[in-house]
């Protein structure tokens, strides 16, 4: 909702705008220059404000994905297990004490629970 009201305000600030350009045109087709002048001061300001307005929008826009990411929890990496975790790990998935000594080359696997 907040970025509707934000897009309508600066809608009307370049309808302003082009209006005080009309009235700066029209001053000057009748001779009067301090107007005209005064006019596209006040145009050249809104437009200015425009611009303004939508680098505070983008400057917010980034302000709040900042904090939104500073707010959500960093999720565990895979690789960053203790090393207590990877050996008890490597310890479960060893077929045999022989497995372990031997660093996996050929042997016969003498665990009891082993399915071969």
């Amino acid at each position: 909702m907040t970025r509707r009201l934000l897009s309508a305000l600066a809608a009307l600030y370049a309808f302003t705008a082009i209006g005080l350009l009309n009235c700066a045109l029209t001053s000057w087709q009748h001779g009067a220059s301090a107007f005209a002048a005064f006019f596209a001061g006040a145009a050249v300001l809104l437009a200015t404000a425009i611009a303004h307005h939508g680098y505070h929008r983008d400057q917010l826009r980034d302000a709040h994905a900042r904090i939104s990411r500073a707010e959500r929890p960093c999720a565990p990496l895979p690789f960053a297990l203790a090393v207590e975790d990877r050996i008890a790990i490597e310890l479960a998935a060893a077929c045999c004490e022989r497995w372990w000594t031997s660093l996996g080359a050929e042997h016969d696997c003498t665990r009891k629970d082993q399915s071969a």
